[in-house]
Protein backbone atom coordinates (compact mmCIF):
# COMPACT_ATOMS: atom_id res chain seq x y z
CA UNK A 1 0.00 0.00 0.00
CA UNK A 2 2.63 2.03 0.60
CA UNK A 3 4.09 2.39 -2.86
CA UNK A 4 0.72 3.12 -4.18
CA UNK A 5 0.17 6.22 -2.32
CA UNK A 6 4.04 7.07 -3.15
CA UNK A 7 3.01 7.18 -6.53
CA UNK A 8 -0.23 8.65 -6.16
CA UNK A 9 1.63 11.65 -4.44
CA UNK A 10 4.51 11.61 -6.93
CA UNK A 11 1.51 12.67 -9.43
CA UNK A 12 0.37 14.98 -6.84
CA UNK A 13 3.74 16.92 -6.85
CA UNK A 14 3.90 16.64 -10.83
CA UNK A 15 0.59 18.58 -10.89
CA UNK A 16 1.90 21.20 -8.74
CA UNK A 17 0.69 20.25 -4.89
CA UNK A 18 2.57 20.54 -2.42
CA UNK A 19 3.11 19.39 1.41
CA UNK A 20 0.37 21.62 3.08
CA UNK A 21 1.59 20.98 7.13
CA UNK A 22 5.60 19.52 7.01
CA UNK A 23 3.97 17.65 9.86
CA UNK A 24 1.71 16.30 8.32
CA UNK A 25 2.38 13.35 5.41
CA UNK A 26 -0.95 12.87 3.80
CA UNK A 27 -2.11 16.40 2.88
CA UNK A 28 -1.93 18.29 -0.31
CA UNK A 29 -2.76 21.53 -1.69
CA UNK A 30 -2.69 23.52 -4.86
CA UNK A 31 -3.62 27.27 -5.59
CA UNK A 32 -5.38 27.76 -8.80
CA UNK A 33 -7.24 31.44 -9.38
CA UNK A 34 -9.30 31.76 -6.28
CA UNK A 35 -9.73 28.50 -5.27
CA UNK A 36 -7.42 26.01 -2.99
CA UNK A 37 -7.72 22.56 -4.34
CA UNK A 38 -6.96 20.14 -0.95
CA UNK A 39 -6.13 16.08 -1.29
CA UNK A 40 -5.78 14.18 1.44
CA UNK A 41 -4.29 11.03 1.41
CA UNK A 42 -4.32 8.33 4.10
CA UNK A 43 -5.65 4.77 5.07
CA UNK A 44 -9.48 3.92 5.74
CA UNK A 45 -8.03 1.13 8.22
CA UNK A 46 -9.82 2.00 11.52
CA UNK A 47 -10.86 4.89 10.16
CA UNK A 48 -14.51 6.33 10.96
CA UNK A 49 -16.81 8.74 9.03
CA UNK A 50 -17.38 11.18 12.02
CA UNK A 51 -13.80 11.10 12.22
CA UNK A 52 -12.82 12.05 8.62
CA UNK A 53 -15.35 14.95 8.93
CA UNK A 54 -14.43 16.46 11.73
CA UNK A 55 -10.35 16.42 10.15
CA UNK A 56 -11.85 17.36 6.91
CA UNK A 57 -13.45 20.44 8.70
CA UNK A 58 -10.68 21.17 10.31
CA UNK A 59 -9.20 21.87 7.53
CA UNK A 60 -11.27 23.81 5.43
CA UNK A 61 -11.79 25.87 8.22
CA UNK A 62 -7.78 26.53 8.67
CA UNK A 63 -7.16 27.53 4.68
CA UNK A 64 -10.34 29.94 4.63
CA UNK A 65 -8.69 31.75 7.99
CA UNK A 66 -5.40 31.86 6.22
CA UNK A 67 -6.26 32.62 2.54
CA UNK A 68 -9.62 33.50 2.61
CA UNK A 69 -10.30 31.76 -0.56
CA UNK A 70 -12.65 28.81 -1.64
CA UNK A 71 -11.57 25.24 -0.53
CA UNK A 72 -12.05 22.06 -2.39
CA UNK A 73 -11.17 19.06 -0.62
CA UNK A 74 -11.16 15.47 -1.90
CA UNK A 75 -9.79 12.62 0.23
CA UNK A 76 -8.02 9.32 -1.39
CA UNK A 77 -8.37 6.42 0.89
CA UNK A 78 -6.50 3.21 0.36
CA UNK A 79 -7.71 -0.03 0.83
CA UNK A 80 -6.16 -3.59 0.89
CA UNK A 81 -8.43 -5.29 -1.05
CA UNK A 82 -12.47 -4.75 -2.61
CA UNK A 83 -13.83 -6.07 -0.47
CA UNK A 84 -15.05 -2.80 1.47
CA UNK A 85 -16.50 -3.08 5.35
CA UNK A 86 -19.19 -1.30 7.02
CA UNK A 87 -16.55 1.12 8.40
CA UNK A 88 -15.80 2.15 4.82
CA UNK A 89 -20.06 1.67 3.13
CA UNK A 90 -20.44 4.92 6.39
CA UNK A 91 -18.09 6.91 4.89
CA UNK A 92 -19.04 6.95 1.23
CA UNK A 93 -22.70 7.20 2.37
CA UNK A 94 -22.20 9.91 4.86
CA UNK A 95 -19.05 11.84 2.70
CA UNK A 96 -19.66 12.76 -0.71
CA UNK A 97 -15.63 13.41 -1.74
CA UNK A 98 -14.46 10.37 -0.95
CA UNK A 99 -12.44 8.06 -3.82
CA UNK A 100 -11.50 4.30 -2.64
CA UNK A 101 -8.35 3.09 -4.43
CA UNK A 102 -7.31 -0.64 -3.95
CA UNK A 103 -3.72 -1.97 -3.34
CA UNK A 104 -5.13 -5.73 -4.90
CA UNK A 105 -6.37 -4.52 -8.30
CA UNK A 106 -4.58 -1.09 -8.07
CA UNK A 107 -7.61 0.36 -9.01
CA UNK A 108 -10.01 3.27 -8.05
CA UNK A 109 -13.39 3.42 -6.97
CA UNK A 110 -15.90 6.28 -7.41
CA UNK A 111 -19.44 5.92 -6.30
CA UNK A 112 -22.44 7.17 -7.44
CA UNK A 113 -22.16 10.01 -4.72
CA UNK A 114 -19.00 11.06 -5.12
CA UNK A 115 -17.49 13.76 -7.66
CA UNK A 116 -16.52 12.09 -11.00
CA UNK A 117 -13.06 13.83 -11.43
CA UNK A 118 -11.45 16.42 -8.96
CA UNK A 119 -8.77 19.21 -10.37
CA UNK A 120 -8.60 16.69 -13.22
CA UNK A 121 -7.12 13.75 -10.50
CA UNK A 122 -8.97 11.01 -11.65
CA UNK A 123 -7.19 9.91 -14.97
CA UNK A 124 -3.77 10.47 -12.79
CA UNK A 125 -5.04 8.29 -9.94
CA UNK A 126 -6.86 5.93 -12.04
CA UNK A 127 -4.89 5.27 -15.10
CA UNK A 128 -1.15 6.30 -14.16
CA UNK A 129 -0.88 5.15 -10.28
CA UNK A 130 1.30 2.19 -11.23
CA UNK A 131 4.56 0.47 -9.47
CA UNK A 132 5.31 -0.58 -13.06
CA UNK A 133 7.25 -3.72 -12.74
CA UNK A 134 5.54 -4.46 -9.51
CA UNK A 135 2.24 -3.76 -10.59
CA UNK A 136 2.11 -5.89 -13.69
CA UNK A 137 3.44 -8.94 -11.52
CA UNK A 138 0.80 -8.47 -9.29
CA UNK A 139 -1.78 -8.02 -11.91
CA UNK A 140 -0.63 -11.61 -13.32
CA UNK A 141 -0.98 -13.22 -9.86
CA UNK A 142 -4.50 -11.45 -8.75
CA UNK A 143 -5.32 -13.39 -12.56
CA UNK A 144 -3.99 -16.30 -12.69
CA UNK A 145 -3.16 -16.86 -8.78
CA UNK A 146 0.40 -18.54 -8.00
CA UNK A 147 -0.99 -21.94 -6.46
CA UNK A 148 -3.95 -22.48 -8.86
CA UNK A 149 -0.96 -22.14 -12.13
CA UNK A 150 0.92 -25.05 -10.19
CA UNK A 151 -2.07 -27.46 -9.71
CA UNK A 152 -2.92 -26.50 -13.51
CA UNK A 153 0.61 -27.70 -14.60
CA UNK A 154 0.45 -30.72 -12.46
CA UNK A 155 -2.52 -31.95 -14.01
CA UNK A 156 -1.63 -31.17 -17.11
CA UNK A 157 1.77 -32.70 -16.98
CA UNK A 158 0.55 -35.55 -15.27
CA UNK A 159 -2.16 -36.28 -17.99
CA UNK A 160 0.68 -35.51 -20.93
CA UNK A 161 2.37 -38.89 -19.20
CA UNK A 162 -1.11 -40.66 -19.27
CA UNK A 163 -1.60 -40.36 -22.52
CA UNK A 164 2.18 -41.21 -24.05
CA UNK A 165 1.07 -44.66 -22.83
CA UNK A 166 -2.14 -44.75 -23.16
CA UNK A 167 -4.10 -48.03 -24.91
CA UNK A 168 -6.26 -48.33 -27.85
CA UNK A 169 -9.19 -48.80 -25.10
CA UNK A 170 -7.73 -45.37 -23.54
CA UNK A 171 -6.11 -46.82 -20.24
CA UNK A 172 -2.57 -46.14 -19.07
CA UNK A 173 -0.24 -47.18 -16.54
CA UNK A 174 -1.33 -43.75 -14.84
CA UNK A 175 -4.46 -44.76 -14.34
CA UNK A 176 -3.98 -47.88 -12.88
CA UNK A 177 -1.69 -46.93 -10.25
CA UNK A 178 -3.39 -43.41 -9.35
CA UNK A 179 -6.62 -43.35 -10.14
CA UNK A 180 -9.41 -44.03 -7.07
CA UNK A 181 -10.02 -47.49 -7.02
CA UNK A 182 -11.98 -49.34 -4.04
CA UNK A 183 -10.24 -52.52 -4.09
CA UNK A 184 -6.66 -50.74 -4.08
CA UNK A 185 -7.42 -48.75 -1.54
CA UNK A 186 -8.75 -51.14 0.46
CA UNK A 187 -7.69 -54.48 0.59
CA UNK A 188 -4.15 -53.29 -0.87
CA UNK A 189 -3.79 -50.48 1.55
CA UNK A 190 -3.53 -47.90 -1.43
CA UNK A 191 -4.24 -44.56 0.25
CA UNK A 192 -2.55 -42.20 -1.77
CA UNK A 193 -5.13 -42.54 -5.17
CA UNK A 194 -6.87 -40.95 -2.35
CA UNK A 195 -5.29 -37.75 -2.94
CA UNK A 196 -3.21 -38.86 -6.35
CA UNK A 197 -6.81 -39.38 -7.99
CA UNK A 198 -7.45 -35.56 -7.84
CA UNK A 199 -4.71 -35.21 -10.44
CA UNK A 200 -5.51 -37.95 -12.82
CA UNK A 201 -7.99 -37.35 -15.99
CA UNK A 202 -9.76 -40.13 -18.51
CA UNK A 203 -9.31 -37.82 -21.78
CA UNK A 204 -8.88 -34.50 -23.23
CA UNK A 205 -12.41 -33.34 -22.60
CA UNK A 206 -12.01 -34.21 -19.18
CA UNK A 207 -9.02 -32.45 -18.25
CA UNK A 208 -9.79 -29.07 -20.46
CA UNK A 209 -13.23 -28.64 -18.99
CA UNK A 210 -11.35 -29.09 -15.38
CA UNK A 211 -8.75 -26.73 -16.18
CA UNK A 212 -10.81 -24.06 -17.47
CA UNK A 213 -12.95 -24.25 -14.24
CA UNK A 214 -10.07 -24.52 -12.00
CA UNK A 215 -8.30 -21.15 -13.87
CA UNK A 216 -11.58 -19.29 -13.27
CA UNK A 217 -12.29 -20.11 -9.69
CA UNK A 218 -8.69 -20.89 -8.10
CA UNK A 219 -7.52 -17.54 -8.48
CA UNK A 220 -10.51 -16.23 -6.95
CA UNK A 221 -10.48 -17.85 -3.89
CA UNK A 222 -6.56 -17.82 -3.97
CA UNK A 223 -7.13 -14.04 -3.69
CA UNK A 224 -9.56 -14.23 -1.24
CA UNK A 225 -7.67 -16.42 1.45
CA UNK A 226 -4.14 -16.40 0.26
CA UNK A 227 -2.14 -19.53 -1.39
CA UNK A 228 -1.86 -21.90 1.62
CA UNK A 229 -5.99 -21.55 1.93
CA UNK A 230 -6.06 -22.41 -1.68
CA UNK A 231 -3.59 -25.10 -1.64
CA UNK A 232 -5.29 -26.71 1.77
CA UNK A 233 -8.83 -26.17 0.07
CA UNK A 234 -7.99 -27.68 -2.86
CA UNK A 235 -6.23 -30.90 -1.24
CA UNK A 236 -9.04 -31.29 1.62
CA UNK A 237 -11.88 -30.47 -0.89
CA UNK A 238 -10.43 -32.95 -3.27
CA UNK A 239 -9.64 -35.86 -0.66
CA UNK A 240 -13.17 -35.82 0.63
CA UNK A 241 -14.49 -36.11 -3.02
CA UNK A 242 -12.45 -39.38 -3.37
CA UNK A 243 -13.58 -40.44 -0.15
CA UNK A 244 -17.40 -39.97 -0.79
CA UNK A 245 -16.64 -41.67 -4.41
CA UNK A 246 -15.29 -44.61 -2.52
CA UNK A 247 -18.30 -44.46 0.29
CA UNK A 248 -20.64 -44.07 -2.12
CA UNK A 249 -19.25 -46.90 -4.69
CA UNK A 250 -19.41 -49.47 -1.38
CA UNK A 251 -22.84 -48.55 -0.11
CA UNK A 252 -23.52 -49.34 -3.85
CA UNK A 253 -22.18 -52.96 -3.47
CA UNK A 254 -23.93 -53.56 -0.41
CA UNK A 255 -27.02 -52.72 -2.50
CA UNK A 256 -26.41 -55.24 -4.78
CA UNK A 257 -25.83 -52.24 -7.50
CA UNK A 258 -22.69 -52.96 -7.93
CA UNK A 259 -20.34 -56.20 -8.97
CA UNK A 260 -17.35 -57.54 -6.85
CA UNK A 261 -15.94 -57.00 -10.76
CA UNK A 262 -17.06 -53.42 -10.90
CA UNK A 263 -14.87 -52.83 -7.29
CA UNK A 264 -11.57 -54.19 -8.98
CA UNK A 265 -11.96 -52.53 -12.09
CA UNK A 266 -14.27 -49.52 -11.49
CA UNK A 267 -11.60 -46.10 -11.51
CA UNK A 268 -12.59 -42.87 -10.69
CA UNK A 269 -10.07 -40.07 -11.07
CA UNK A 270 -10.28 -36.03 -12.11
CA UNK A 271 -10.12 -32.45 -10.33
CA UNK A 272 -13.70 -31.79 -10.53
CA UNK A 273 -14.44 -32.74 -6.81
CA UNK A 274 -12.20 -30.56 -5.76
CA UNK A 275 -13.53 -27.39 -8.09
CA UNK A 276 -16.58 -28.44 -6.49
CA UNK A 277 -15.48 -27.69 -3.15
CA UNK A 278 -14.16 -24.27 -4.55
CA UNK A 279 -17.03 -23.54 -5.73
CA UNK A 280 -18.77 -24.17 -2.12
CA UNK A 281 -16.13 -22.02 -0.77
CA UNK A 282 -17.22 -19.02 -3.29
CA UNK A 283 -20.85 -19.51 -2.26
CA UNK A 284 -20.43 -19.42 1.10
CA UNK A 285 -18.29 -16.38 1.14
CA UNK A 286 -20.38 -14.44 -0.92
CA UNK A 287 -23.46 -15.37 1.69
CA UNK A 288 -21.19 -14.02 4.09
CA UNK A 289 -20.46 -11.01 2.37
CA UNK A 290 -24.14 -10.48 1.05
CA UNK A 291 -23.81 -11.79 -2.15
CA UNK A 292 -21.11 -9.82 -3.61
CA UNK A 293 -17.33 -10.70 -3.33
CA UNK A 294 -14.54 -8.46 -4.95
CA UNK A 295 -15.81 -8.05 -8.60
CA UNK A 296 -18.10 -10.60 -8.78
CA UNK A 297 -21.96 -10.03 -8.50
CA UNK A 298 -24.32 -12.70 -7.30
CA UNK A 299 -24.88 -13.11 -11.52
CA UNK A 300 -21.22 -13.52 -11.52
CA UNK A 301 -21.29 -16.36 -9.19
CA UNK A 302 -24.47 -17.66 -10.49
CA UNK A 303 -22.84 -18.10 -14.27
CA UNK A 304 -19.69 -19.84 -12.46
CA UNK A 305 -21.73 -22.04 -10.98
CA UNK A 306 -23.73 -22.61 -13.12
CA UNK A 307 -21.00 -23.43 -15.35
CA UNK A 308 -19.04 -26.05 -12.69
CA UNK A 309 -22.30 -27.94 -12.89
CA UNK A 310 -22.18 -28.58 -16.68
CA UNK A 311 -17.98 -29.19 -16.60
CA UNK A 312 -19.58 -32.27 -14.27
CA UNK A 313 -21.43 -33.38 -16.91
CA UNK A 314 -19.35 -32.62 -20.19
CA UNK A 315 -16.01 -34.01 -18.34
CA UNK A 316 -16.90 -37.64 -18.75
CA UNK A 317 -19.66 -39.98 -19.57
CA UNK A 318 -20.11 -41.83 -16.17
CA UNK A 319 -20.50 -38.86 -13.83
CA UNK A 320 -19.24 -39.03 -10.20
CA UNK A 321 -21.66 -37.49 -8.45
CA UNK A 322 -20.98 -38.69 -5.41
CA UNK A 323 -17.58 -36.94 -5.74
CA UNK A 324 -18.92 -33.80 -6.85
CA UNK A 325 -21.47 -33.72 -3.90
CA UNK A 326 -18.69 -34.42 -1.36
CA UNK A 327 -16.32 -31.69 -2.71
CA UNK A 328 -18.91 -29.51 -2.95
CA UNK A 329 -20.46 -29.80 0.81
CA UNK A 330 -16.76 -29.98 1.87
CA UNK A 331 -16.90 -26.70 0.19
CA UNK A 332 -19.18 -25.39 1.86
CA UNK A 333 -18.04 -26.45 5.52
CA UNK A 334 -14.83 -24.46 4.79
CA UNK A 335 -16.50 -21.71 3.69
CA UNK A 336 -17.93 -21.42 6.54
CA UNK A 337 -15.19 -21.75 8.74
CA UNK A 338 -13.19 -19.23 7.22
CA UNK A 339 -16.09 -16.75 7.11
CA UNK A 340 -16.65 -17.35 10.80
CA UNK A 341 -12.94 -17.29 11.94
CA UNK A 342 -11.28 -14.85 9.48
CA UNK A 343 -11.91 -11.23 10.51
CA UNK A 344 -10.37 -10.19 6.89
CA UNK A 345 -13.11 -12.00 5.40
CA UNK A 346 -16.33 -11.90 7.48
CA UNK A 347 -15.97 -8.22 8.05
CA UNK A 348 -15.63 -6.86 4.50
CA UNK A 349 -18.94 -6.37 2.60
CA UNK A 350 -18.97 -4.66 -0.76
CA UNK A 351 -21.90 -1.60 -1.54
Amino acid sequence: MQQYMLQIVRHLENKGYKKLNPDSNNVYGRTEGDTVYVVVIGSSHGLTAETLQKFNSKIILDMVQNTGMRVELLNILLTSDGLFDDAIKDIVEKLENVWLFTEDYGKLYVFENQPEDFDGLYHLVDKNTIVEHEKYITRIKRLFGVITPVLVLINVVIYIISSMNMDNSGWSFIISNLADNLDAVVNRHQYYRIITSMFVHFGITHIVSNMIILVALGARIENLIGKAGMLLSYLITGTVASIVSLVSTYISYCLGNTTIIDIKYQYSAGASGAIFGLMGIMIMLAIFNKGRISDLSLWNLAVLSVLTIMNGYVSGENIDNAAHIGGLAAGFIIGVIIALTNQKVVKKRTM
